[in-house]
């Protein structure tokens, strides 16, 4: 039997990267002798708390909570078949017989200098960070069994920067089709409202777009679907969002149930992504999209996706075949008009494109290619 462990210290987050853990923890957990064990230090986050929030059935897995810290997590994994920890700047130190680092952030050039800068800056804690991230990656590139990334672009970025070599495993993307459900003047947007460092969906920059495209689509409607946190900043940047947009048909749904977010990619025409907008990638790679899950999602209910021309999004849509790519607001505004004059066979066409892409990150490829990474390392 092929013990396995699987550490997230960021489950409160309930976003992209924790759902992409549980189902690499479920797929696992159905691999022949295997038994998994995810862990979290987080007392009142429970599996069944984590089957409802993600709509997964976790029954096969094992779940441990710990207190203590770094010293009780190692105390429990030292000795273990695999342990594979989820990290975005601190290197979980354990000595499992194999180490699977996984990383999903696109780092840019970290070094004494950029350190430094930031320091100076005033940015005393991300300049922290980035030393914590330079013993991450050294780990990742010298000590590692293997590291897993979650696109190409990330795999890119961390082998260009650091030297870093991994295997992608995209995440799964679940398939949120309703055949028959006829299409409406929707326009849809998918993630976390928040302003922040990283992943800025940029809802300021898509909801200008949209005030701006409005006057020529009639009878259309823009809906963003999100969490949101309790911090002060994220309340009034979606307050700031809801007043500058109170005069159209802007629709904000915080929190939405599945149920909902499955009837919404069903009846949207269009689907925008903005996160990166005006970044330079290769200068700041982790301020884009790293991969694009709900782009993802869209493409299985034939949405198409007007996306900005960053990062892993970059992967997914291929321009004028199953969807557009846009830099810039005027380009976005006209990509959108063009979508929404095209006659019903070119808009089928685009709508069967973008359904036959969803299915190279299904679940099936998913589970494929777990396989394929994985059991060498477990036989």
């Amino acid at each position: 039997m092929t013990t396995l462990y699987i550490y997230s210290p960021y489950w409160h987050n309930m976003g992209g990267g924790e759902r992409y853990i549980l189902h690499l923890a479920s797929s696992l957990s159905r691999m022949p002798s295997t038994k998994v064990t995810l862990l979290s230090q987080f007392p009142d986050i429970s599996k069944d708390r984590l089957e409802k929030v993600f709509d997964l059935d976790l029954s096969q897995l094992d779940y441990k909570t710990f207190n203590g810290g770094a010293r009780s997590l190692r105390t429990i994994v030292d000795g273990a078949d695999v342990f594979i920890p989820l990290s975005n700047f601190r290197y979980i130190k354990a000595a499992p017989k194999q180490y699977v680092q996984a990383l999903q952030v696109p780092y840019s050039g970290i070094n004494f200098l950029t350190i430094s800068r930031r320091i100076m800056r005033g940015n005393l804690r991300e300049g922290l960070k980035d030393i914590l991230r330079l013993r991450l990656l050294s780990h990742a590139r010298n000590s590692s069994t293997l590291t897993l990334t979650n696109s190409v672009f990330v795999h890119d970025c961390l082998l260009r920067g650091f030297n870093v070599e991994s295997k992608v495993l995209y995440p799964p993307i679940r398939d949120f089709l309703v055949e028959g459900t006829p299409k409406r003047k929707v326009i849809l947007s998918v993630g976390r409202i928040f302003r922040g460092l990283y992943n800025d969906k940029r809802y300021d920059v898509l909801t200008e777009a949209f005030r701006r495209v409005s006057g020529y689509l009639k009878g259309w409607e823009y809906h963003i679907v999100g969490s949101v946190s309790l911090d002060n900043t994220s309340q009034a940047y979606l307050e700031e969002l809801k007043k500058v947009n109170k005069d159209f048909p802007v629709f904000f749904h915080v929190n939405a149930s599945h149920e909902l977010l499955g009837r919404l990619y069903n009846e949207s025409s269009i689907y925008w992504h903005g996160a990166g907008y005006g970044v330079d990638e290769f200068r700041e790679p982790e301020r884009t999209e790293h991969f694009g899950m709900s782009v993802v999602e869209g493409l299985s209910a034939k949405c198409t996706p007007i996306v900005v021309n960053k990062g892993g999004l970059k992967e997914i849509v291929s321009s004028e075949e199953n969807g557009f790519l846009w830099e810039s607001i005027d380009e976005l505004v006209e990509r959108t008009m063009q979508v929404a004059d095209l006659r019903t066979q070119q808009l089928l066409e685009l709508q069967q494109n973008a359904r036959k892409r969803f299915f190279d990150f299904s679940m099936r490829q998913f589970e494929k290619r777990v396989s394929e990474i994985f059991l060498p390392l477990i036989n």
